[in-house]
């Protein structure tokens, strides 16, 4: 369901930046930047209006069709930069988390090419995706409505997030118990379903565990006994090595004739005879005094050594059978490739293996306890949905007479909005079935982000036409707007102007778009207006119309 917010957050979740568009139809090379506010997209029929949206779509997970390549291309390659401002939507922030889409910076790039043997290639901030993808990410970034229908808005989910934004606080606040309730609901149907696969596993594991809890009490093994146990194998296997080096560093020390205590002893006598006479030499004799003593100390160290040093076949053979016991106590319940942390491992789990018996020979109570919460939570769950219900369809009432009222100011008397409501499993399925100025009416009142319109305002003239170009540019405060239209009157309320010419003087048939302002802006709003750039008195018109414009907008 979808998630829901205020006015205010709702609106500028994302906007779209550019479109970069290479050899798609009658478009060779186009880059078109958006603007926040009101974008009008205006041209000539047949200069490729109906390409850029075109464009648009595949970005947005539209079926490629080769026949799209330009002539004298090997593909078609469009791409799309958003932007998230803001906050974005709950469920935007779980498509990026799920996708794992990078928005480092913000940025959500959006990608496709088009080969001429029809194979397509989606990309997603330059990772490799699926056009499913783009089409769900693209659902939340922009909303679109064409001519014959709309692409976004009809589907109901984003129908329910509308009704619910336009309910306030006060569904918002009952939503948000209902969605509280849903979570608990289901994250504990979860959890006695693991309970579950865990009891029907639970005779083979309390075995294991029991077998591990059995060795570890007849083992007792400890940490870092692997460490000591190596230390003392190493020493026991080298007692003639040891006894050995052990005896030549004593006689080192000892030999009457080149003895380093000998040697030390006549050091120091030399020393001494000059001892007072310069505080140099005196030091050099106390340093060979603090030597001698430790040499002292080391000969009576290594005879203690050698006098404890004797071979222990088996204190020996002790430590081997002890460290092959643990060898295999580690393989059979450690994991790791170092036997010391496979030790810890081991021992850590026969810690804990009586908790774990115990929690799983308690299993059959702990499954009816949590299943009798269950229902108590199904019962709850129900509760809030049919309040939440209620309330929408209360709003859902309020919501036709707000948009019926909307669409009478848009010169439609006789017109009247309609929200159907049915339920389904606890949840609202909303019906709006809107049409173009439908659309306008709704998103004007609830904005939700980026809009696109494709000539909305198709059959309507005249004092209505300038209402519908009004309305689009107050939707356009709150939510970037783009808008391809045919009428002046929606033209003139721009604050980006984009033009679509299409030149026919070559082999083949080029558009080019461009940004236009001032005097280029009177120009095409002339043309629109008779057909005719070159009229005076079409251009005057189209100054007229510009200049009530800016006096409305202020």
């Amino acid at each position: 369901m979808a998630g829901v917010a205020s006015k205010k957050t709702a609106a500028s979740r994302t906007r779209l930046e550019e479109i970069n568009i290479r050899g798609l139809g009658v478009i060779d090379q186009a880059l078109v930047e958006f603007s926040p506010g009101l974008n009008v997209i205006t041209g000539e029929t047949g200069a490729g209006k109906t390409m850029l949206l075109t464009a648009l779509s595949l970005l947005l997970g539209e079926k490629a069709d080769s026949d799209l390549i330009r002539t004298g291309h090997e593909r078609l390659s469009v791409s799309g930069i958003f932007s998230l401002t803001n906050s974005p939507s709950p469920i935007l922030v779980e498509i990026i988390d799920r996708l794992g889409i990078d928005v480092s910076e913000d940025q959500i790039i959006l990608s496709r090419n088009v080969a001429k043997d029809g194979k397509s290639r989606a990309l997603i901030s330059g990772a490799t995706s699926t056009a499913a993808n783009l089409e769900t990410i693209g659902s939340e970034l922009i909303e679109v409505h064409g001519q014959h229908g709309s692409l976004v808005l009809t589907k109901a989910t984003k129908q329910r997030e509308l009704l619910d934004i336009s309910g306030g606080a006060e569904i918002a606040n009952v939503l948000e118990k209902y969605q509280e309730s849903l979570t608990t609901f289901i994250e504990l149907k979860s959890k006695i379903k693991e309970l579950r696969k865990a009891l029907n596993d639970r005779d083979r594991e309390i075995a294991s565990l029991r077998e591990l809890a059995g060795e570890y009490e007849r083992i007792k093994p400890k940490e870092d006994e692997f460490l000591e146990l190596d230390s003392l194998i190493s020493r026991l296997e080298s007692v003639e090595d040891l006894r050995l080096a052990a005896t030549g560093a004593q006689q080192a020390l000892t030999d009457e004739e080149n003895g380093g205590l000998n040697s030390l002893h006549h050091l120091k006598r030399f020393l001494q005879s000059a001892r007072g006479k310069d505080p140099h030499l005196d030091a050099l004799h106390d340093r060979a005094s603090d030597a001698l003593f430790s040499l002292i100390d080391i000969g009576a160290d290594l005879d203690r050594y050698i006098d404890g040093l004797s071979a222990d076949p088996q204190a020996l053979e002790n430590a081997l059978t002890r460290r092959s016991l643990l060898s295999t106590f580690v393989k059979r319940f450690g994991e790791s490739s170092d036997k010391s942390v496979a030790l810890s491992e081991a021992i850590d789990k026969a810690r804990l293996s009586q908790q774990r018996i115990g929690d799983l020979t308690a299993g059959d109570d702990r499954i009816a306890e949590l299943e009798s919460e269950l229902v108590r939570l199904r019962a709850t769950l129900k509760e809030d949905a049919q309040t939440l219900s209620q309330k929408r369809s209360l709003q859902a009432k309020a919501l036709e007479l707000r948009v019926t009222d909307e669409l009478h100011d848009l010169a439609m008397p006789k017109a009247k909005f309609e929200v159907k409501i049915s339920s389904r499993n606890g949840e609202n399925d909303d019906d709006f079935s809107p049409n173009g100025l439908d659309e306008v009416a709704i998103a004007e009142n609830y904005p939700l982000g980026s809009y696109v319109f494709d000539e909305v305002d198709a059959g309507v003239g005249g004092k209505a036409a300038l209402e519908v170009g009004r309305r689009l540019w107050k939707l356009s405060q709150s939510s970037q707007v783009i808008v391809v239209t045919h009428l002046a009157q929606v033209a003139l309320w721009a604050d980006n102007h984009i033009v679509i010419e299409k030149d026919i003087s070559g082999a083949v048939t080029e558009s080019t778009i461009r940004r236009i302002t001032d005097h280029d802006r009177e120009v095409e709003i002339a043309r629109m207006l008779s057909g005719v750039e070159e009229s005076e008195h079409a251009q005057e018109h189209a100054r007229e119309l510009l200049n009530l414009r800016i006096t409305e907008k202020a």
